[in-house]
């Protein structure tokens, strides 16, 4: 089951000050099927894409922002993109943090499947509003 959420673990994690700006943020890509939840702890490499172009454990994020929007908090990074790869059935994602022992951050879904044959890869990240950001907290 794929939930779009941010952790829960993350969120304690942000009231025990584990996490930070400069930190290693990465985003791993999973098919339908791949169980990411609220309760997902950690990166797993169970159940992730496999394809041509990608390593497992995904792509490092860059761009961490947080901003605000009304009472709401958002967490945003810039798009990610993987130059050349053969991927297939691509529906959802998982933030992690790689420097705090690939702890998990949130779930990303894709608005669609997504595939790409031997070509450029893109997740966008939404504006980074209280309505359409991916990682909001209210």
């Amino acid at each position: 089951m794929i939930r779009p959420c941010f952790c829960v673990g993350y969120k304690a994690d942000i009231m025990r000050g584990v996490h930070h700006e400069d930190d290693r943020y990465m985003l791993a890509l999973y098919p339908a099927g791949a169980d990411l939840t609220p309760y997902t702890k950690e990166y797993s490499p169970t159940g992730e894409i496999t394809g041509t172009g990608y390593r497992a454990g995904g792509i490092a994020l860059t761009g961490f922002d947080v901003s605000e929007d009304g009472e709401a908090a958002v967490l945003t990074f810039n798009d990610a993109h993987w130059d050349k790869v053969t991927l297939r059935g691509v529906v959802a994602g998982l933030v992690y943090n790689a420097s705090k022992q690939n702890r998990a951050v949130g779930v990303v879904a894709l608005a669609q499947e997504t595939s790409s044959t031997n070509a450029p890869f893109d997740v966008i990240f939404p504006e980074a509003t209280a309505t359409d950001g991916v990682f909001v907290i209210d």
